[in-house]
């Protein structure tokens, strides 16, 4: 059987062919290069994100993955945290799902792809 470490809503899904993770720093509006350029740099907290994306997955597969994040305010993602190098469940939002033309592929009907962002609710 498949190995399925990543969940969303404590639910196993197949795992990605992609799965990014970014980070985001932000700054406090007094931030900045004063006039000898030297910058003046104060980090409020940095964001977590991640890209996520699968190629050739079934319609139904998909279809249990964006029931999950469509429309939600908020869900639990277990996800690998580039910081601590372990896995581990956090609060997640998503803004941007793209699915990619639907084909045939070994007689399964699928998306060729899949995708979207996962934005952490909370600073890491």
């Amino acid at each position: 059987m498949e190995e399925r470490p990543f969940e969303f809503n404590g639910i196993p899904v197949k795992t990605p062919n992609a799965f990014k993770p970014n980070l985001a720093t932000t700054s406090t509006p007094d931030s900045g290069r004063t006039q000898d350029l030297a910058m003046h740099n104060m980090p409020m907290g940095t964001i977590q994100n991640g890209a996520f994306e699968w190629e050739y997955i079934e319609l139904d597969e998909a279809a249990l993955i964006l029931s999950q994040i469509v429309d939600k305010s908020e869900y639990s993602l277990r996800h690998p945290n580039p910081l601590t190098g372990k896995w581990e469940v956090s609060s997640f939002y998503t803004t941007n799902i793209s699915i990619g033309s639907h084909a045939v592929s070994s007689g399964k009907d699928v998306w060729k792809t899949l995708s979207f962002n996962a934005i952490r609710m909370k600073p890491v």
